[in-house]
């Protein structure tokens, strides 16, 4: 499986009091990020609140958005924890749903070795019969995939990807270096402001936040930039910046998920402890967003 173009980090649509997936939100979500040109669905990642959601309710998000996607693009699903068992488990779980590729993100809490790492990851490619995507973000996670340890791993047929999140230009040169031997390999970057700099470099692609409302303008970089209309890629790379700005208000996904509301995909707030939005923010929020309404072909409600 090749994993190319822009990928949405899905947020997770939850039911009023946050307790439970909102299956017609989840669905009107999907539909509306397909309708709009993306490659596929990341679920369950960073912003799609994975660390605080029970494992009845990833596997139900899983559930709905693969029947939703219909085959249209392909359903990645976060499956990484701490526990090497627990995450072939819940990875094996979301085989029977239909997924076509399981995220893992490295352990996090505790610092482990190399060879520790390398060994989490081999084990749960033997353990789960879906293509891996190796997840990378140091800055949350304590631990960044290093270049012998990515060597090993690549060497792994069932490892297809890796979403780097470090926001380090010379880390996603390293793993676009040390995998050029697999063309069936993908590269994808994880940092929103990094996707036509990462494109240049020869990244496949993009797994962005920001795709949840700029979906068509984050599509646009990547059609521009394969299309060879770097001017016009570079105007829309630079124009999501005041919007990763306002993102910055509050813990992650809160503005993110405001702003689905706001722009008429509701999504329900965040699972606790993280908190809405300062009322202090708002009204700037909604500023923002207005200025993307042209292009985007919203209306901030």
């Amino acid at each position: 499986m090749k994993i190319k173009g822009i990928i949405t980090a899905m947020v997770t649509p939850l039911q009023a009091d946050s307790c439970g997936i909102d299956e017609q939100k989840t669905r009107q979500l999907v539909e509306h990020l397909i309708t709009n040109g993306v490659a596929g669905l990341f679920i369950l990642g960073t912003n799609g609140e994975f660390y605080a959601l029970s494992t009845e309710e990833k596997i139900t998000l899983a559930k709905i958005v693969v029947e939703q996607a219909a085959g249209r693009v392909p359903v990645f699903a976060g499956a990484g924890g701490i526990s090497t068992q627990a995450v072939s488990d819940l990875a094996n779980e979301f085989a029977k749903v239909g997924v076509d590729a399981v995220s893992i993100i490295t352990p996090f809490l505790i610092k482990i070795s190399d060879r520790e790492l390398i060994n989490h990851y081999q084990e749960i490619a033997e353990k789960n019969q879906l293509p891996i995507i190796l997840y990378n973000i140091p800055s949350n996670t304590g631990i960044n995939i290093s270049e012998a340890a990515f060597k090993e791993l690549v060497k792994n047929p069932k490892i297809i990807g890796i979403k780097d999140s470090s926001g380090n230009v010379e880390n996603i040169k390293m793993y676009i270096e040390n995998s050029r031997q697999r063309a069936d390999f993908s590269v994808l970057v994880g940092s929103d402001s990094k996707i036509l700099t990462a494109l240049k470099l020869g990244a496949d692609g993009a797994v962005a936040a920001t795709s949840n409302v700029l979906t068509k303008t984050d599509v646009a970089i990547y059609d521009l930039y394969q299309s060879g209309d770097l001017a016009k890629a570079q105007v829309l790379q630079a124009s999501i910046d005041e919007f990763r700005r306002v993102l910055k208000f509050a813990t992650v996904p809160a503005v993110l998920k405001y702003s689905c509301d706001l722009i008429g995909y509701p999504v329900g707030k965040t699972k606790l402890p993280v908190l809405p939005a300062e009322g202090k923010y708002v009204a700037e929020i909604k500023e923002v967003l207005t200025t993307y309404g042209t292009i985007e072909g919203f209306e901030v409600q």
